[in-house]
């Protein structure tokens, strides 16, 4: 769309456009009336390093040996967990309480945002700190910083609370778990003295002890290799069903589509579905380029469906590509678990040659329980050190200081978030933009005749003059325009129209013209009448033939009688120099159209009518038709036998509904030649004509003429 059809889209469509901003801002106005103003207060605590290094919650866990042990999280992890428990429901009950605000547990919770604080360094946005900022947001300032304060030392005590009794916990039970571990190790040391005492014996002979280990450790290595060998086995088991189930190949239907003919058709059926689609935007089924672009598809369509006719299809038999991946995983299982196989044989064999080493008797019991004590030894003094680690963390929870409160809220910002005058202002160029939005869907969407352009894509025809519309108290002037006010836009407009009919008149010979209207009120007779004045003023002898004897009108404009005229010659009452009328414009007769006769069609389409056009041509430099709606009666069409050319009238700002096309097929048909169209009615905008006329004749309204008193208002009823 050029700069000035969207201005003048703008320009027609203002109203609609303030509508839409209007309503966009009170509706902004109004919600945003009783908004109330938020304002938000902040606190930072910090925790120490004792506190980021051990979890919130302790807990001790068992290891895959049977050993308990304490889970610990990173730095962090603990952090994240922190925050979290900052806006815990917990902590949001016990400020309310504290407060003793009259709110619910949750409702507080979403006042309540918590983030760690940004680096100091200028150069690095992306680092934090380990400083955690609390903010609380309320409607009352005081509110605000009360709240944060009361939130930042309820999560100091309530974290000293839970963490102290937890510590205490986890030191109760490695109390426990370092007593057992003692008996345990009592017990080993006991069972191990007495069978020495039996025994007489001191120590293990040397090289017992390690090949004990060795035994242990290779018999390890044999269950995960027994784990392997099942695991590659169950596997292969799998394989082999889904094997069963599959062909080794399959039947396929291929066709030979390699068809220069029918890739050359398929490419021209898809552009004419193209084009088909793009004419139907723009014109209605009727239209000839639609017709001829759908007979064009169908004739394609046919070609293509007849030469996919012609390929011939066959079957394949080609291998089955799951049958193929099958057989390959099979291979290989078959060799992993051969190879699993072998290896679990051969740490058989090294666990005999390792039992053959030890000798049953007393030296493998005394090995046995000489390892009894030492793993008892271990595991006693393994506790032992989480114990005395764990004491030490619970006396750091019992200091203070493990989470200090940084900065305190003094004062709270705000308010904060968007002004009115922003959501105002925001809402002001929304509503502008989706306002214009509409305006320009609605410009697309409406087809109705407006400019030269739609015209002649709807028609086909040139279009030879647009004719500004004209209002007000000078509209009843309008049929006279060019005589009573050769000055005006109206009257230069019509001229343009002489001009070219001039120049058209030259080229092409024709001398009678006839107006023709495609349906009533479309401004023919007007339009036949300036054109014959401003012929008449440019010295060309001219003679105006009201040939509509339905409902006549042109006498009334020329105030003259209509007792006798055109079906009085034709039904030879009259002679033709008995109903010719001298007019007020020189250069320019007037034949009435007379009484209406019952066979108004008949009359114009006999031989006496063309004896007369021929006789008024013969005396004129041209002779001007006005006719009757061209779709609702026959006498356009069979008048049309008799005249050299036809000019069309369209009135703008109307939706087509086919008239139009229906009258260009039967003046076609008729052999007659359609000289143009003229778009009358247009808005005063779109004519260029108008629009720079005001620069030579400056004007206050639609134009400058005024009617002189007591002359009586004439209108067109075409």
């Amino acid at each position: 769309m050029r700069f000035w059809e969207f201005y003048r889209t703008i320009c027609k469509r203002k109203v609609m456009i303030a509508g839409v901003v209007i309503a966009t801002c009170a509706i902004t106005l109004v919600t945003t009336a009783n908004r109330p103003r938020i304002y938000q207060s902040t606190a930072q605590i910090m925790p120490s390093d004792a506190v980021l290094q051990r979890p919130i919650l302790w807990s001790v866990a068992t290891s895959p040996d049977g050993e308990p042990r304490v889970e610990r999280g990173n730095r962090s992890g603990q952090l994240a967990n922190l925050m979290s428990l900052v806006t815990s429901r917990t902590v949001a009950e016990r400020t309310a309480q504290m407060l003793n605000l009259d709110i619910e547990p949750d409702s507080l919770k979403k006042r309540i945002n918590v983030s760690t604080a940004p680096s100091p360094e200028p150069g690095d946005r992306q680092a934090r700190t380990d400083i955690i900022r609390i903010t609380a947001r309320d409607s009352e300032p005081s509110n605000a910083v009360r709240v944060v304060n009361a939130v930042a030392l309820v999560f100091t005590n309530y974290y000293q609370e839970i963490s102290h009794q937890n510590a205490v916990a986890n030191t109760e039970f490695l109390e426990e778990e370092l007593a057992k571990a003692e008996a345990e190790l009592d017990q080993a040391e006991a069972r191990l003295r007495q069978y020495k005492q039996s025994k007489g014996v001191a120590s293990l002979p040397e090289g017992i002890q390690s090949s004990v280990q060795n035994l242990a450790a290779i018999q390890q290595q044999r269950d995960e290799a027994a784990a392997q060998l099942a695991e590659s086995q169950q596997r292969l088991a799998s394989v082999r069903q889904q094997l069963a189930k599959e062909s080794p190949t399959r039947v396929v239907e291929e066709g030979t589509t390699n068809s220069p003919m029918v890739q050359q058709l398929e490419t021209q059926v898809a552009a004419l579905r193209t084009r088909l689609i793009e004419a139907q935007a723009k014109y209605y089924d009727v239209h000839p380029t639609v017709q001829d672009l759908k007979n064009s598809l169908a004739e394609a369509q046919s070609k293509l469906d007849d030469e996919r006719k012609k390929l011939r299809m066959y079957r394949n038999v080609v291998p089955n590509p799951i049958h193929h991946n099958l057989l390959a995983q099979r291979s290989q299982l078959e060799s992993d678990a051969r190879g699993f196989a072998a290896r679990v044989a051969e740490i058989d064999a090294s666990v005999a040659r390792a039992r053959g080493n030890l000798k049953p008797g007393e030296d493998v019991q005394l090995a046995r329980l000489q390892q009894e004590f030492l793993d008892a030894q271990t595991h006693a003094s393994g506790v032992k050190q989480k114990l005395h680690q764990a004491r030490l963390d619970e006396n750091d929870t019992s200091e203070t200081g493990a989470i200090r409160l940084v900065d305190r809220a003094l004062v709270a910002e705000g308010p904060i978030g968007r002004s009115r005058s922003s959501y105002l202002a925001m809402a002001l160029i929304l509503s502008l933009m989706v306002g214009i939005g509409l305006a320009l869907t609605l410009e697309t969407l409406d087809n109705r005749l407006r400019s030269n352009v739609d015209v002649e894509q709807l028609l086909s025809l040139p279009v030879n003059a647009l004719i500004p519309t004209m209002s007000g108290r000078n509209a009843p002037a309008l049929p006279k325009i060019t005589y009573l006010d050769p000055l005006s836009p109206l009257a230069e407009a019509y001229r343009f129209l002489r001009t070219d009919l001039l120049l058209s008149a030259a080229e092409s010979g024709a001398k009678t013209i006839m107006i023709a209207t495609a349906k009533p009120g479309q401004g023919g007779t007007t339009t036949v009448a300036n054109l014959a004045i401003s012929l008449a003023m440019d010295g060309k002898r001219v003679v105006l033939v009201d040939a509509d004897m339905r409902r006549p009108t042109l006498h009334r404009i020329f105030k003259a009688g209509n007792d006798y005229g055109l079906s009085s010659v034709l039904s030879e009452e009259k002679n033709l120099e008995d109903v010719l009328v001298s007019t007020e414009i020189e250069n320019l007769l007037l034949l009435p159209a007379g009484q209406t006769p019952i066979n108004p069609s008949e009359l114009l389409g006999s031989r006496k009518m063309g004896e007369l056009v021929a006789a008024l041509a013969s005396g004129a430099d041209f002779v001007l038709f006005d006719t009757p709606s061209a779709i609702a009666f026959t006498d356009t069409v069979v008048l049309s036998r008799w005249i050299d050319g036809v000019l069309l009238v369209v009135r703008a700002n109307q939706v087509p509904r086919g008239a139009e096309l229906q009258v260009r097929k039967l003046f076609n048909k008729a052999k007659v030649q359609i000289l143009g169209v003229v778009l009358n009615d247009v808005q005063p905008t779109s004519v260029d004509s108008y629009y720079y006329h005001s620069h030579y004749y400056p004007t206050t309204g639609p134009t400058r003429l005024t009617l002189p008193a007591g002359r009586k208002a004439m209108s067109d009823e075409q």
